[in-house]
């Protein structure tokens, strides 16, 4: 299967991506989508080997579950203990589940194994109880060496790249008392231990390539998460006065995203006043606002698994001071600078010198004046490769910022945007960025 097949006709869509509309209904993939996701993973591998994907094995206390993404991303399955097991050369997929007690049923409900027409409806050659995995695996020997895909690198999570996964585990073993290896870790060096004729080479590479092209679902969930995210954002800059907390902004939001079928966070909501703005991942949000601060607010929600990435920045007061204006004008005329560029075939190294060149033209320092930046998706810091030129399908965030610690000054403005044959299309469209707009909607629904 050729990654074309699997992607969005996104040029005839423009126009949907566009229209302002609600929506209050969670979103489900049709399952003939994960079918040709597998078939697209079987055709990039050796043809006489394997691929295993493992699900998440427990739930995070205290939030919905999330399956991991690269399980999800195959089977569209959000059972917990969850294996995949696909032959390269006929595609088929074996789904290996956990048998369950009627007790464990009550708490949690049936798996799909317990569910006989999922095989057929979900497109799996056959769904099995979890121990006979080791059985398979075995009978697969043939003689001579055998290749089986794993994940070799680190999983992704909502709102942490593969990077981003593998820096925290760094962190985490600088300590003495937490140097346990990782889940993806403790299974490879099982399976050679247990498997020494596989050769295990890593599926991630070949999973990340398609990631980075969206497919129409992937695409229609991100139109709809724009629009979300978007109003969210509206929604809390209109109850913006001096005297609230940054956690008021905060719930205003996640109400609004939650209201219209969000599946949560696609990362913790960043509402900086005042000095918290120049702290760029900012959680506490628990400061009062007082007049003369800037608000930056860095949120966006989770929808069909696609996360969507925006950043506004507005004065608590409703008016800008000169400095803050004149930074804010620079950084609005780089962002839609870079914007307009954002089409097949341009280099992000070129997006940076349109925005350098405009920074330079204010007056401002342009370490921070970026260009098209990180990839979205299934991770707001989504894979891909930066490498390589634009692409239709891609979907990639932009946000230039000027910092004026001293000043307690950060002008951040981000959007989504998804790359297109026709041009670029902003998914976040939806809250306005204008000066004019912006002042007239901050505190509008306090009057």
């Amino acid at each position: 299967m050729q990654r074309a097949m699997l992607v969005f006709g996104l040029a005839a869509t423009v126009s949907l991506v566009l229209a302002p509309e609600a929506f209050a209904q969670r979103f489900e993939y049709p399952p003939e989508d994960f079918g040709l996701r597998r078939k697209a993973v079987c055709d990039s591998v050796e043809r006489d080997g394997m691929v295993l994907i493992f699900g998440k094995t427990r739930v995070q206390p205290g939030v919905r579950f999330r399956q991991d993404n690269d399980f999800f991303y195959l089977t569209g399955n959000e059972n917990l203990n969850a294996i995949l097991l696909m032959d390269a050369a006929s595609c088929d997929a074996h789904l290996f589940l956990p048998p369950q007690t009627e007790r464990e049923a009550s708490r949690d409900g049936w798996n799909w194994l317990y569910d006989e027409s999922a095989p057929d409806e979900r497109g799996f050659t056959a769904i099995q109880p979890i121990y006979t995995l080791e059985e398979v695996l075995a009978r697969r020997r043939t003689g001579g060496e055998q290749t089986l895909h794993v994940r070799l690198s680190e999983r992704t999570e909502v709102d942490q790249s593969r990077g981003d996964v593998a820096i925290f585990m760094a962190r985490r073993f600088m300590s003495p008392w937490a140097t346990q290896e990782s889940e993806d870790a403790w299974r490879v060096e099982k399976l050679r231990q247990r498997y020494p004729y596989y050769q295990l080479k890593d599926i991630s590479p070949h999973i990340d390539a398609l990631r980075m092209i969206k497919t129409e679902g992937e695409a229609e969930a991100l139109r709809r998460n724009g629009w979300i995210s978007a109003e969210a954002h509206r929604q809390a800059i209109a109850i913006t006065k001096v005297g609230i907390y940054e956690y008021e902004i905060e719930a205003e939001a996640a109400y609004v995203m939650l209201k219209h079928g969000a599946e949560g966070n696609g990362y913790p909501a960043i509402v900086g006043s005042g000095p918290n703005g120049n702290v760029w991942h900012y959680q506490e949000n628990s400061r009062q606002l007082e007049d003369g601060d800037l608000i930056v607010m860095d949120y966006g929600a989770s929808y069909g698994y696609q996360t969507i990435d925006i950043t506004r920045t507005w004065p608590a007061s409703g008016k800008f001071t000169e400095l803050q204006e004149r930074a804010y004008r620079c950084v609005l005329e780089a962002q839609k600078a870079i914007i307009a560029a954002m089409v097949p075939g341009v280099t992000r190294a070129e997006t940076r010198e349109i925005a350098r060149a405009i920074y330079a033209k204010w007056g401002f320092d342009d370490r921070y004046a970026g260009g098209a930046g990180h990839f979205t998706g299934m991770s707001v810091h989504d894979v891909g490769d930066y490498s390589a030129p634009l692409q239709a399908g891609m979907v990639i965030a932009v946000e230039p910022i000027i910092e004026i610690k001293e000043e307690n000054l950060h002008i951040r403005i981000e959007d989504t945007i998804l790359i297109t044959d026709d041009g670029p299309v902003v998914l976040s469209a939806h809250v306005p960025k204008e000066v004019d707009e912006i002042l007239a909607l901050v505190g509008s629904r306090q009057r």
